[in-house]
């Protein structure tokens, strides 16, 4: 069911399903239709202020949403200008029925859509609602629809789609050809695939959410195809803070990280793991590096372990027997190096560990040529690759993993049993039980190296703090889009580097824990 922590993706046929079922309960198409245009409509009116208007409606219901909206603005003041792709002959029932209650309310009466009328109204007009198309369109636009769009990208009027950019296909995060460049999208009670993958989801602009009025028994009903959590979401799923708490309270983590020409990385996620509140941090790295670590990480408590060349080599210390025995929360692998004695000590150390582990970089690398390994980590594990990573574990190419990632997320943490954070945009992030959540923070800066690590340490300190594997990855994976965001905000997100993604966390967190 919907809840105001978390939104649902369906996708077109779902959708559709969830329309019939709810009209076959009682409530009629015009209620949908009437609910889904008022509420955009409102939107519309509290966040843009228009005063002058252009609707775009075409042939289904998507136009038949618009055609609501065109008469709530009507009602409210506004000047509206209604375009019609199509003539009352080829209309659905429904959605003749929202042209004659727009005639009805006196507004101006609807003329004929082409790009030649939509330019004229464009000169007047502050803001363009698109309605032409929404999930049904399988195909790309042609003719005058194709030239409607054009013109309307043209614009520097503010655009507003309802449910999708017409031209896109719900399903996709390819575009069929030419589709609105849309400033704003209202979907629909649900989000779809276009919304959340690219580069579909690059002509949606700002996305935002709008009721519609299904029955709350429909709702149960339904499986979501995928999941995004709110800021609401996040908060709850953050581990607790007890007032009284100590260093221990909130829990001791060991990362073992870094070599030579790595240092960065280890430094990285050992930063990020503080800044999500864990109370001890310990990082086992290359002896030979050990004055680096202490000079850059005075929060860190450092243990040297034997090296080859910059490499750790080794898991003999008598201090890193006693902190495994104390930690709570393993992380291994960002910059540890692909060396065979590194590789070998990753997975001494992982299957020496019996509790929650978090696995990332060259961590991912030394499982791939262990078949017995996934069984080990079984309801203990946290997996953070990047497509190229996965496919080493897989067998898959990263082509395929990228352009299927909900699915390719869903399947391997399903098998394997633990908590699988496949990056990328959208991160997607795959639990156990088959549920995938897709995240919907962070921009372009956190294509760089670095990033990731610090993802790693944020993700393993939220798991040292208490919180469930699930609740831990969802929420670092936000947490660390949101600090990405936090910086674009007043920078260019291509400025970003690792160093400054760890400096807007504190930030990113208050705005979490500010969710209401």
């Amino acid at each position: 069911m919907e809840i105001a922590e978390e939104r649902w993706v369906l996708r077109a046929e779902e959708q559709r399903a969830l329309d019939e079922r709810a009209i076959a309960s009682g409530v009629g198409r015009d209620t949908l239709m009437e609910s889904a245009g008022t509420n955009a409509a409102a939107w519309i009116r509290e966040r843009l202020r228009p005063r002058r208007a252009v609707v775009l409606a075409g042939p289904g219901g998507n136009g038949g949403d618009g055609l609501v909206v065109a008469r709530r603005l009507h009602e409210a003041g506004v000047e509206v200008r209604t375009l019609m792709l199509s003539p009352p002959s080829s209309r659905s029932p429904a959605v003749q029925r929202m042209a004659e209650r727009l005639d009805a309310a006196g507004a101006e009466p609807v003329r004929s859509a082409s790009a030649d009328e939509l330019a004229a109204a464009l000169d007047r007009a502050d803001c363009v609602i698109d309605g032409l198309f929404g999930s049904g369109l399988t195909r790309r636009l042609n003719g005058e629809a194709l030239r409607i769009v054009e013109r309307l990208n043209a614009s520097d009027v503010k655009s507003v789609s309802l449910d999708l950019p017409s031209g896109l296909a719900s399903d996709r995060g390819e575009t069929l050809g030419e589709a609105v460049r849309a400033d704003v999208t209202l979907a629909m009670a649900f989000l779809k695939p276009a919304h959340l993958f690219y580069p579909a989801a690059g002509r949606c602009g700002d996305t935002a959410v709008v009721d519609v009025a299904y029955p709350e028994s429909i709702l149960r009903e339904a499986e979501p195809w995928a999941r995004v959590c709110e800021g609401s979401g996040i908060r709850r799923r953050l581990p607790a803070r007890r007032p009284d708490g100590h260093k221990g309270t909130f829990g001791r983590l060991l990362v073992v990280a870094g070599s030579i020409g790595m240092t960065g990385a280890a430094i990285l996620s050992c930063r990020g793991a503080l800044r999500a509140g864990a109370g001890l941090v310990y990082l086992a790295g290359p002896a030979s590096l050990d004055p680096v670590f202490e000079a850059t990480l005075p929060e860190v408590v450092t243990i040297p372990l034997p090296d080859e060349e910059g490499h750790v080599a080794s898991l003999e210390s008598a201090r890193l027997r006693d902190v495994m025995q104390r930690a709570g929360v393993l992380a291994v692998g960002p910059g540890l190096s692909r060396a065979p004695a590194a590789l070998d000590v990753a997975r001494a150390i992982v299957e020496r560990f019996s509790g929650p582990v978090v696995l990332d970089a060259d961590g991912l690398y030394a499982l791939a040529d262990r078949e017995d390994v996934p069984a080990r980590l079984s309801g203990r594990a946290i997996l953070t690759p990047h497509p190229g990573e996965l496919g080493a574990l897989t067998g898959e190419t990263p082509e395929r993993i990228d352009a299927e990632r909900r699915d390719v997320a869903r399947a391997f943490a399903r098998e394997n049993k633990i908590v699988l954070v496949l990056k990328g945009r959208p991160t997607a992030i795959g639990l156990p039980e088959g549920d995938v959540y897709l995240n919907p923070t962070g921009n372009d800066g956190l294509a760089t190296g670095g990033t990731g690590d610090v993802l790693t340490g944020l993700i393993a300190g939220f798991v040292a703090g208490g919180a469930p594997l699930a609740d831990a990855a969802i929420a670092g994976t936000y947490v660390h889009g949101l600090a990405a965001e936090i910086y674009a905000r007043d920078r260019s997100a291509r400025s970003l580097v690792p160093s400054d993604l760890i400096d807007r966390i504190p930030e990113a967190l208050r705005e979490v824990e500010g969710c209401g």
